[in-house]
């Protein structure tokens, strides 16, 4: 670790007595940067537009290593591109991350399945009068973009999200967004920051009156105690949930046609996504979820059949917090990295107007 920081040392010399500072930018031109010392000035600039302090120099010299690796990782991976739809990935606020540490914050284990409310209408599976792409954002059926910040609770999100769909698709009025901490701090059988599954959101929502306006219960990124009680109006309620049939697109995709589906999938690999249709390559063969997501949307480009993605991540990584991931994909029933698993979509029938008629 001595000679690691005294090189560090050195080269924070050598970029602060030359131009490096000045002339680096933040870009998807990362070949550029070849020589330690650029790589520490791009190291510096990120620091900078992602207000990136540490505690001391070892800390930095630290940070700095990992921030290689990454970078060598992403030029790698962009440089196998065989087509311009493929996706790419870019610096972002993990890029000081190890992968190990990315996912023991942002992979959690999201425990078993629940064996429960797992039955589907037979009609579920078939929708040939589904249009041949859909965007909820569209229709004004998803809301803004949140980040979960260093709180594994990615399916709180997730949750959150299709309840919020659902109850703009049967109300015909603009989503509301609704309160994930409510969700971390009360879903008993999950674990708040530590994991946890939708589903069990679905039905607290749907056995508890309701859930919170997000501005009723604000998010903290942290495990709390719950304060469901203290909310004296609910924002919205469920009237149940539905699970998309095992390793089916074609539920998957009737799903998604009709409102936007909360699904859980192999995300270890979403790290540096910046753009473009991710293909699995890398998480093929491994079916632990281990991240939850909403999709939607569904289109094609060139060819290219994809699922519209929000993630929970800000709206600084990926495409300004969406992603873009292949669908009727060939290589496995499951999907690009178990999409097509564990898919869960929330009920909520419209109420019917009472008429009163005076005699």
């Amino acid at each position: 670790m001595t000679s690691l920081l005294a090189k560090f040392s050195f080269l924070l010399f050598l970029c602060y007595s030359t131009i490096c500072l000045s002339s680096c930018i933040l870009s998807d031109d990362l070949e550029r940067f070849a020589s330690d010392e650029e790589v520490l000035g791009l190291f510096q600039l990120w620091q900078k537009e992602y207000g990136r302090g540490y505690e001391n120099l070892k800390e930095e010299a630290k940070r700095f290593e990992i921030f290689k690796e990454n970078l060598k990782y992403i030029k790698e991976t962009n440089a196998r591109r065989e087509s311009p739809f493929d996706y790419t990935l870019g610096l972002n606020e993990f890029a000081d991350l190890s992968r190990e540490e990315f996912s023991k914050i942002f992979m959690p284990d999201m425990g078993p399945m629940p064996k429960d409310n797992m039955n589907l209408n037979d009609d579920d599976d078939s929708c040939p009068n589904a249009p041949v792409s859909i965007d909820w954002r569209k229709k004004g059926a998803v809301t803004k973009v949140k980040n979960q910040g260093y709180c594994g609770s990615c399916w709180a999100f997730a949750a959150t999200g299709a309840i919020e769909g659902i109850n703009a698709i049967v109300t015909g009025r603009q989503s509301v967004s609704l309160s994930e901490q409510e969700l971390v701090d009360c879903v008993e059988h999950s674990h708040g920051c530590n994991g946890g599954l939708y589903h069990y959101a679905f039905d607290y929502v749907t056995n508890n009156s309701g859930i919170a306006k997000e501005a009723d219960y604000l998010y903290t990124a942290e495990n709390d105690t719950c304060k469901a009680s203290e909310i004296k109006k609910k924002a919205v309620t469920l009237n149940g949930y539905k699970m998309v049939t095992y390793s089916s697109e074609t539920s998957l995709y009737c799903a998604v046609s009709r409102q936007p589906v909360s699904v859980s999938l192999n995300g270890k690999d979403f790290q540096f996504y910046r753009k473009g249709i991710y293909d699995g390559k890398n998480c093929t063969g491994d079916y632990k979820p281990t991240h939850a997501v909403l999709i939607v949307g569904y289109d094609t480009v060139a060819g290219n059949d994809y699922w519209i993605v929000k993630n929970s991540w800000g709206e600084s990584w990926g495409m300004k917090g969406y992603m873009f991931i292949k669908r009727n994909f060939t290589g496995d029933v499951l999907g690009v990295c178990s999409i097509n698993c564990c898919g869960a979509y929330p009920i909520k029938e419209a109420v019917k107007p009472e008429y009163y008629y005076s005699i």
